[in-house]
């Protein structure tokens, strides 16, 4: 038997094969600590901030005086988290928490901002790439801080304008110019206030939350969230005024870029309906026609989900909202918030789209469509317009709702009764201007980043240029699907448009002869391409949309008419109903490649670990 050859001394002579990237060359994620710091709120809770990788690190409290050793223990809030000099590829930050007595162990915290001073960029970037002169890394990998909110720390009145939206105020902040991979956090909360501080929601003005993440150099934006809260202040009608005022407390995630991953455990709102003396504290953008007393103007709020293009275009990935979802608004976009969009240049989808649990007030615009879209409980208070969509799925009805697609809805089940929603397949639609108009010298801005309600056939909007209301009727529209219960008051229709004079008012279906057009009458047009394949369970009734002054159905058809299109076919019979997940709250985070960066450092119970140390 011939000996064994020893093994080379040196790494860089052992036989490799060629061609191929070996291990040494890949970067990983830094486990050696390069700063710390810790402290103790004024709930008594102790945290604990570890930068690895890269990097210094500064917090100070509410007065601007910095955590140190010696001061730790003395109970003071988080003013602001500074972290500078990382490189993307390898720094992270973990933050962990020890509850106080009688504590929520939430950590509070007004700014974070991740500064992008690690390397200054190539001065020649047609230069190729080389080990002496990488492209700089001035973002960080992960953020994982679970127990750590943003709040208003300092108790006061916000003073500084926000950069998104005119007329608000920023009461908070995460910015990171060159992107964050993956950032977990506790959540936003506006309703937090510390002893002795003032409300936002007494401050009489619109303030809001910015989390604004930039482009990493490489693998997108995922972000990881347990609760985002918004809230909203009403002011009753003074002296002979018969419109009161809202003020919203809002929260915007933007990420520039591909966002792979929002997930959140639940997003709470102010859904507070009008009284006799004030206004409906839901954001404008969910209202229509509200009662007297009506806000003054339109006011945006809520949590709005956007991703805005960049050196590439708007996409998400993944929308997971596990449980309830209330004045939540998601879209994506070509260019960013600050310009005029372009309609079907690029492709700002959104892929999968899910709310585990009750949903009111929900908007979702997607200029590029949508592919899965999933309720795990019902749809209600729902409005999507889209491109396309390949699957919506319902565990059970929708109320209240309106789905408008400018393409197919290629497979559509509904779990429940569909009741007072309206489906609409082969529409055009504006839909980049439905996301975000921003506003200039001579108009305000529109949009449902502006506060405007996206339009459904019911309630059509005029295009500042063309003079057309849409949606209008298009060809090619096609619904397949399966509703396991009723439709009531409700109508499904692909390529028919009720109103062919498109010169009426929003709302009505009047032209300028004042003959009523509704779905179902001899003007309709019928484009020859519309098709609708449906399966109903249970009864059609439409009676109560078939009245009144202006119906929306025409009450010269049988009641139980409710499908319009060229071709249909319906069907009757039992319907399975879909099976979406409805996932739990305190289950694992379920890694995908997006999350990669976590990896080792949440224990199965949601926990985390630190790098480098034995769970």
């Amino acid at each position: 038997m011939s000996p064994r050859m020893p093994s080379p001394s040196r790494r860089s002579f052992r036989p490799r094969a060629e061609d191929l990237e070996t291990r040494q060359l890949l970067s990983a994620l830094s486990t050696k600590p390069t700063a710390t710091v810790s402290g103790t709120d004024t709930k008594g809770d102790h945290w604990t901030l570890t930068l690895y990788g890269p990097g210094t690190m500064n917090v100070v409290d509410t007065a601007g005086i910095a955590f140190t050793k010696a001061n730790r223990n003395q109970a003071r809030d988080i003013g602001a988290i500074t972290v500078s000099g990382t490189v993307t590829s390898q720094s992270r930050l973990i933050g962990k928490v020890t509850p106080g007595a009688n504590s929520d162990g939430r950590v509070f915290f007004q700014q974070m901002n991740i500064e992008a001073t690690g390397a200054f960029s190539r001065l020649d970037p047609t230069r190729p790439l080389s080990l002496t002169d990488p492209t700089a890394q001035n973002g960080i990998a992960a953020v994982n801080m679970p127990d750590f909110w943003l709040g208003n720390t300092s108790g006061t009145k916000p003073t500084q304008s926000s950069p998104l939206h005119a007329g608000f105020f920023v009461a908070g902040s995460i910015t990171a110019t060159e992107g964050i991979n993956v950032l977990r956090f506790g959540g936003v909360d506006a309703t937090y206030t510390p002893t002795g501080g003032t409300p936002l929601n007494t401050t009489s003005q619109n303030n809001e939350f910015v989390v604004s993440i930039g482009t990493p150099v490489a693998g997108g934006v995922s972000v990881i969230v347990k609760k985002s809260i918004t809230d909203a202040q009403t002011v009753a009608p003074t002296g002979t005024n018969t419109t009161g005022q809202v003020f919203q407390q809002s929260a915007t995630f933007l990420a520039t870029g591909r966002l792979n991953l929002f997930q959140a455990n639940e997003i709470d709102g102010n859904t507070t309906p009008s009284t006799a003396t004030l206004p409906a504290a839901s954001p404008s953008q969910f209202l229509l026609n509200p009662p007297a007393p009506t806000p003054t103007t339109t006011e945006a709020g809520g949590t709005y989900v956007v991703s805005q293009g960049g050196a590439v275009t708007g996409q998400i990935g993944n929308i997971k909202v596990l449980g309830n979802a209330t004045n939540f608004t998601t879209f994506t976009i070509e260019n960013d918030v600050f310009s005029t969009q372009q309609e079907g240049v690029l492709d700002p989808r959104i892929t999968n789209f899910y709310i585990g649990g009750e949903t009111n007030n929900v908007a979702v615009v997607a200029p590029g469509g949508t592919r899965n879209v999933s309720f795990g409980r019902g749809m209600d208070n729902v409005k999507i317009n889209t491109q396309f969509i390949q699957y919506l799925k319902v565990n059970r009805g929708a109320v209240n709702s309106s789905v408008t697609s400018s393409r197919q809805i290629g497979n559509m089940i509904f779990g429940g009764d569909v009741i007072n929603s309206l489906i609409q397949s082969g529409y055009s639609q504006t839909l980049a201007t439905y996301a975000n108009t921003p506003s200039s010298g001579f108009t305000s801005g529109g949009g449902v980043f502006n506060g405007v309600r996206p339009p459904d056939i019911s309630d059509r909007q005029q295009n500042s240029l063309t003079g057309v209301f849409a949606p209008t009727a298009h060809g090619g529209g096609a619904i397949k699907g399966r509703i396991a219960g009723n439709v009531i008051d409700s109508v499904i229709s692909t390529s028919v448009d009720p109103d062919p004079s498109g010169i009426n008012e929003p709302g009505t279906f009047s032209p300028a002869t004042t003959k009523f057009f509704p779905f179902g009458t001899p003007q309709n047009i019928v484009l020859p391409r519309g098709t609708i394949d449906v399966k109903v369970e249970g009864v059609v009734d439409n009676s109560g949309v078939q009245s009144g002054g202006n119906p929306l159905v025409s009450p010269d058809v049988p009641a139980d008419t409710a499908f319009f299109a060229a071709h249909v076919k319906v069907k009757h019979g039992p319907v399975v109903p879909p099976n979406v997940d409805q996932l739990s709250k305190s289950e694992p985070i379920r890694f995908g490649h997006s999350q990669r960066w976590l990896k080792g450092l949440i224990r199965r119970d949601n926990s985390i670990n630190f790098p480098g140390r034995k769970a």
